[in-house]
């Protein structure tokens, strides 16, 4: 029973650290951190260095040398947003999310999704067939309205008209409402004779790698929260780049940006592509599910989407899109019903992910605090696997009630395996003690573990949001304190300590059915455990704390009854 006990807790312990490498490996490694990124943001996007009046988003967004420029942007403000269109090319320049910040300092500026950095093409461009595929990124065109500011239900538009230098006519018109993300979008192309279908054009900056670590030790230490303070703990929150995000044929389709780095090609019915980070999306959505090419490639440090359409008739091509710019929140992404919710990955156990989140959004409208939710919904979950708990806890100790009697049978039949096999599980039938009873039950909850590892480090709902001294519930605790010491930063974890004590007291009045060397190496999971978790999700730590806390109770409370 020893040995099986010992394989039972290997086994729970390689199926966390396999799934840790393989989350790893699967996410990319985020961008660098937003710190960093805001030093090469225009000027528009942090406060000014003396009093003078601030620039307005026309006058600070400064052009990128590869990138045409119009003098005059038109802004379209709404409940959600701040975009800027210029007239050169008809493209959107700049889109900032007014309810997110770029980083967790209070004062951040909203995030931009438009990247700006040379040799990065604005988006929304669109690109005409023919012998010399024409792209419309320098065509002058003209604008039919004006600034906007909507709110509510109101609406308004924007049409760009242009004429390229073959003599077709390109119109671009948006339609925005003022309380949703979503942007309607339609190009025609007019001309006389036959013509064919513009693919809008979608572009993205490549990520860039963060500071790697010289060696296994300095990799080690990063791990720890012990960084060179040339690499400094300062709170990241930046979304990490997914790649290629689609829904063609029915399927869900992810494309890295390693594996899009040499090109891709699809071809199908279209309900959605875009690209994705982490918490946000940028996507069209053809206005019918048709057949469609879509083709991704580098271009310097950019990726270029094309997505055709397709041909219209008597001389004239128009494509019907909506943009959708935006956070991937579950609630918004549902409700455009087109399945545009298949962008947040939750992974295997999304089945187990995605309640879990209903449950955080309901008890949110109640307490307004994500950190107090987790903490709820550790209760539930405690209490609906209470009666596991409680017959893996019982069936523990009615094995360690048998201990002596094994140890017996052990001496008697030492020289006769088979035969000292034989009288323990007659000994357990006898007795009618489960030798697995207390395995089985610890490996129910792995599920859930790992689906609620998904739903607190998918979705935006904990981005940049506090609980007592942690300042973002996504990332790791030992990120929100943080001390020098030398050249070194160090991170303290203290919420990652306090699990690791609690799961300590926990295996120590966890009764034990086998040899001290054994108990002595249940004591060390806490270690391996704290160690593990120091850069998991501080949301994930608290559920696991609070688990712990009450298992204590519960274990307690059984010990108690047993005398």
């Amino acid at each position: 029973m020893e040995k099986r006990a010992l394989l039972a807790v290997a086994l729970s312990l390689l199926i966390l650290i396999v799934y840790q490498e393989w989350a790893s490996r699967y996410y990319p490694p985020p961008p660098p951190r937003e710190e960093q990124r805001e030093e090469k943001k225009p000027e528009s996007l942090a406060a000014p260095p003396s009093p003078k009046p601030q620039p307005t988003l026309q006058e600070a967004k400064p052009p990128g040398p590869a990138k045409p420029q119009a003098a005059r942007e038109i802004k379209v403000e709404t409940d959600h947003y701040v975009a800027l269109f210029t007239p050169q090319g008809a493209r959107l320049t700049s889109f900032r999310l007014k309810h997110y910040r770029t980083s967790v300092d209070e004062k951040s500026p909203p995030f931009e999704m438009i990247p700006s950095a040379p040799g990065i093409p604005y988006p929304l461009g669109v690109q005409l067939p023919g012998a010399k595929p024409f792209d419309d990124e320098g065509l002058a065109y003209s604008v039919q309205g004006s600034d906007l500011n909507l709110s509510g239900n109101n609406q308004g538009s924007l049409v760009f008209r242009g004429q390229s230098p073959t003599g077709a006519i390109v119109t671009k018109e948006f339609t925005f409402t003022g309380s949703g993300y979503a942007i309607g979008m339609q190009v025609s192309v007019e001309k006389d004779g036959a013509l064919g279908t513009p693919a809008v054009i979608l572009s993205t900056e490549l990520p860039k790698n963060g500071p790697k670590s010289d060696g296994l030790l300095e990799g080690f230490l990063t791990h720890l929260c012990i960084k060179p303070t040339s690499h400094a703990l300062a709170i990241k929150g930046g979304p990490g780049f997914e790649g290629l995000l689609a829904e063609v044929g029915g399927k869900h389709i992810r494309e890295t940006a390693e594996a899009l780095v040499g090109g891709k090609e699809l071809t199908g019915k279209v309900s959605w592509v875009g690209f994705g980070h982490t918490y946000f999306l940028f996507a069209l959505l053809p206005e019918e599910k048709t057949e469609q090419k879509i083709t991704v490639k580098q271009t310097g440090p950019a990726l270029i989407m094309e997505i055709g359409a397709q041909p219209g008739t008597n001389g004239q091509a128009r494509t019907t899109q909506t943009i959708f710019i935006g956070p991937k929140d579950l609630d918004i992404l549902k409700g455009l019903n087109r399945g545009l919710e298949g962008s947040i990955d939750f992974g295997y156990f999304g089945f187990v992910s995605m309640p879990l989140l209903y449950v955080m959004h309901f008890s949110h409208r109640l307490t307004s605090s994500y950190g107090i939710d987790i903490i709820l919904l550790t209760f539930l979950i405690k209490l609906l696997l209470a009666p596991l708990t409680h017959k893996s806890f019982v069936s523990m100790k009615q094995m360690q009630k048998l201990q002596p009697q094994m140890e017996r049978l052990k001496d008697k039949f030492k020289d006769d395996k088979e035969k000292l096999n034989k009288e323990i599980m007659e000994l357990y039938r006898r007795n009618k003690v489960n030798p697995f009873g207390g395995c089985f039950p610890m490996l129910f909850q792995f599920p859930v573990f790992i689906g609620l590892y998904s739903a607190l480090q998918t979705p935006i709902e904990l981005r940049h949001t506090p609980f007592l001294w942690i300042k973002d519930l996504s990332l790791p605790d030992c990120e929100s304190l943080a001390m020098t010491l030398g050249s070194w930063t160090l991170g303290i974890p203290i919420l990652t300590l306090l699990m690791g004590a609690s799961m300590f007291l926990q295996q120590w009045m966890t009764p034990s059915a086998g040899d001290p060397n054994q108990r002595r190496m249940m004591l060390m999971m806490p270690v391996v455990f704290t160690v593990m978790f120091i850069n998991f999700p501080s949301g994930l730590t608290i559920y696991w704390l609070v688990n712990n806390v009450l298992s204590i109770g519960q274990q307690y409370l059984i010990n108690r009854m047993e005398h």
